[in-house]
């Protein structure tokens, strides 16, 4: 297995302990994430990062990720990946909804010096907010509206 493959699946580790004491091995003091899967602010760098895998494990303390496949070339990884989950946190737009959701993604780790310094990731938030019971399924959002009468 690559080193880069072996990076990835050391950070995965990680964030499926709920460990995230040991960051500094596996990512870059300025690693920035596109996507957003976890931290919202493209450029926090490592202190966010943390802040923002902290805040997901609070809203759901048995996270796990599962990485489904994975290739690799020099300085770059991709994988499809599977996140389940249940919220019993207050997660962004309410308290705990006590629900179990599943949903996928795709991540793409950029690596530099031995860590990883970017992660461009797309996850089915909608999907998950849906099972969640936080939004409304494809039919509710597709229901014709009515005509507001301001009158």
């Amino acid at each position: 297995m690559s080193a880069e493959k072996e990076l990835v699946r050391r950070f995965v580790a990680m964030v499926n302990a709920h460990d995230l004491s040991d960051l500094r091995e596996v990512l870059a003091e300025d690693v920035t994430e596109a996507g957003p899967i976890v931290v919202d602010a493209p450029s926090g760098g490592l202190d966010a990062f943390r802040a923002g895998w902290q805040m997901m494990l609070g809203s759901f303390p048995d996270l796990a990720v599962t990485i489904d496949e994975i290739v690799a070339e020099p300085g770059k990884v991709a994988a499809t990946i599977s996140l389940r989950a249940t919220n019993t946190g207050h997660y962004r737009r309410g308290e705990a909804t006590g629900r179990h959701a599943g949903w996928r993604g795709f991540v793409v780790a950029h690596i530099r010096d031995g860590r990883i310094s970017r992660l461009d990731a797309m996850t089915d938030r909608f999907g998950m907010l849906q099972q969640l019971g936080i939004i409304g399924d494809d039919d509710e959002l597709a229901a014709p509206r009515q005509p507001s009468h301001h009158g």
